[in-house]
């Protein structure tokens, strides 16, 4: 079977954080013309609505705040409530990487990147948890970041947050094992979004990554979202707890 085809995934159910912009929008386009029915949330009202509009009727964007608990629990009840009662995919992709010194740090800094960096994912998937064990395939996959792995300053909240999805995703990939729920985590290295273009990345930072990956050119969504399917589908049935590195080759472990 070609776990690409629109057969392959036609008809399932994916839930998705982050999918109004960056390479969530694209996750959520892309299931969509794979057949997939997709409830995704972002801040963006305008933005949400474009991607939902692409989605050709198997898109439904809610909007929500990630960091208000409460938020979180009225967007996974309306998301369940328009895939049918039931997920078989669950993707936390919502992030922030805000720059901040160390010396910068303050009580109120370290719990923005909590907040917005690591206690969504748990939360979502708690409160997700009952549609997922109604569903097929039953898969999850946390976005992580190599950032961490490689040191980067200034983020070291960003990192100090990112890296606790992986501890997230290995535990639960344990404790949901039983229940043929799978859990992994897919780590992007610097890819060229939108925001990363405008706001982020210069012409030296390009020529660094060229001479850093082991392969020469850039990364985009593009080199993102396959993967992505292939932790969903079927054809990885047997991978759970794991960490797949998407990066170019910069990162070897």
């Amino acid at each position: 079977m070609n776990i690409f085809s629109p057969g392959a995934f036609a008809g399932k159910r994916l839930l998705l954080t982050g999918g109004s912009s960056g390479i969530g929008a694209v996750v959520a386009e892309q299931a969509a013309s794979l057949g997939m029915r997709v409830a995704f949330c972002g801040r963006n009202a305008e933005a949400g609505a474009g991607v939902a509009a692409r989605c050709a009727g198997r898109g439904r964007f809610i909007r929500c705040d990630l960091t208000d608990p409460r938020e979180i629990t009225r967007f996974v009840e309306e998301a369940v409530d328009f895939l049918g009662g039931a997920a078989d995919y669950l993707v936390n992709a919502a992030a922030t990487d805000k720059r901040l010194t160390f010396d910068e740090v303050t009580p109120e800094a370290f719990s923005s990147f909590i907040d917005a960096d690591l206690r969504p994912a748990v939360l979502v998937t708690r409160a997700a948890l009952d549609a997922l064990r109604k569903g097929d395939g039953k898969s999850i996959v946390n976005f992580g970041t190599t950032n961490w792995m490689l040191g980067l300053a200034p983020f070291t909240l960003y990192g100090a947050a990112k890296s606790g999805l992986l501890g997230f995703t290995r535990s639960l990939a344990r404790e949901l094992g039983r229940e043929m729920i799978r859990v992994n985590m897919l780590s992007p290295g610097w890819i060229m979004t939108e925001k990363q273009l405008k706001l982020y990345v210069t012409e030296q930072d390009k020529k660094d990554l060229l001479r850093d990956q082991a392969l020469p050119f850039l990364l985009t969504a593009d080199e993102i979202v396959p993967p992505l399917f292939f932790l969903l589908s079927e054809g990885a049935r047997g991978v759970t707890g794991q960490n797949l590195i998407i990066d170019g080759g910069k990162l070897m472990e």
